[in-house]
């Protein structure tokens, strides 16, 4: 620990991350573990990295106490301007004890709110229900919730499921309106909404349902391509770079690639404008 200490002054800040990390050995024990949630911690921790490295590309000369400054766990709240004009986002525990006149609550699918993880661990439905609750009363006037009828995740398209916590609203308390349908179907004809077709809710809105004219309708797919250290790449945006780290497989592989004078990015190979050189 005192060559961590040692670093502080003048190594960058990815780099004593990374040697605490490695040192410690907690990567390799919460990726030998088979609780569910440490897979989540790993991520989290490769982000943190990730966060570092990005940070020092844009501050040479920043350490770890100016990252630190910068990364400070602070509470949200206490930085809201309600006079300012400007949307507030937050967390549902952040929003704790908050009134607006408008609230907006998006994601409200099954696997986000209630979140996957709080299928197996205990009272975790019973609290995803509480935050949910926290979440539309702190709407004075006006909430408005969203929910996708298909998310891609890791490059993988599923359709998606209205939260549970939806069929709990009174019918008559909501105007349910699908948006984007038309995009689909031929000009004029408009999918039945969910409120239709699952129950959720009261009769939709006849309001003209507005087009995108830059919504995205496909993401890039490359198929099964897999990397390993050593590969050479292009990127649509970054130019060559060389795989120096790889993690994961099939849809989910995710290759840390050094870009020269770019500096190393994390990508996940599936979707990445990325092609093998």
């Amino acid at each position: 620990m005192d060559n961590l200490e040692a670093m502080i002054a003048g190594e960058q800040v990815d780099v004593i991350l990374r040697a605490v990390l490695d040192r410690t050995g907690l990567l390799e024990s919460l990726r030998s573990s088979k609780d569910p949630q440490d897979e989540a911690r790993v991520e989290n921790l490769e982000e943190l990295v990730s966060v570092a490295r990005e940070f020092q590309r844009n501050n040479p000369e920043g350490r770890l106490p100016d990252f630190l400054n910068e990364v400070a766990l602070v509470a949200a709240a206490d930085e809201l301007d309600d006079e300012s004009g400007t949307v507030s986002l937050m967390t549902l525990h952040t929003a704790k004890g908050l009134e607006y006149e408008a609230v907006f609550l998006t994601g409200i699918e099954e696997g986000l709110l209630p979140h996957r993880m709080s299928f197996i661990t205990p009272g975790g439905m019973a609290e995803e229900r509480r935050l949910f609750y926290v979440g539309i009363t702190r709407a004075r006037k006006k909430l408005h919730i969203s929910l996708a009828m298909t998310r891609t995740t890791f490059g993988e398209s599923e359709s998606a499921t209205p939260s549970r916590y939806l069929q709990e609203i009174p019918a008559d308390l909501i105007d349910w309106r699908e948006s984007g349908s038309g995009r689909a179907v031929p000009s004029g004809r408009f999918r039945e909404s969910i409120a239709d077709s699952q129950g959720y809710g009261g009769t939709p809105s006849a309001k003209e349902k507005k087009v995108w004219s830059g919504a995205i309708s496909s993401v890039r797919n490359n198929g099964d391509l897999q990397l390993a250290v050593g590969d050479m790449i292009e990127h649509a945006d970054f130019g060559k770079g060389k795989v120096v780290a790889t993690a994961g497989e099939g849809a989910r592989q995710t290759a840390e690639i050094h870009f020269g004078s770019v500096g190393i990015k994390r990508l996940l190979v599936k979707v990445a404008p990325i092609q093998k050189v």
